[in-house]
């Protein structure tokens, strides 16, 4: 399954690409799925925080990402862009779950 880069509406490879987001003034938003060069994003570059999406679509590497969201929520950020962040989940969890049909 390949997955689509927000930016350049291409495909990209898990290990192509990034999940990344904007981090700044206490909230969190412009949640992406992109090639690692393409994020692209409307804040300073020193409050982009991404993970590389072959980790955050393993098992593990999905449950620290929500580990890392309930931190956000637990310091008081707020979500400015559920609908980004419900986007780049349904993607990621698509592509577990094909994953795990895949195993024997």
């Amino acid at each position: 399954m390949a997955f689509l880069c927000d930016t350049c509406g291409k495909e990209l490879t898990v290990n192509e690409g990034t999940l990344s987001w904007c981090d700044d003034e206490n909230c969190i938003r412009e949640f992406r799925i992109t090639h690692k060069h393409d994020q692209d994003h409307s804040c300073d570059e020193k409050d982009v925080g991404y993970v590389h999406l072959w980790i955050v679509t393993g098992i593990s590497g999905f449950v620290k990402f929500n580990e890392i969201l309930a931190d956000y929520w637990a310091k008081g950020y707020t979500l400015k862009d559920p609908g980004g962040l419900k986007k780049a989940l349904s993607q990621i969890g698509a592509y577990i779950w094909e994953k795990s049909k895949n195993q024997p």
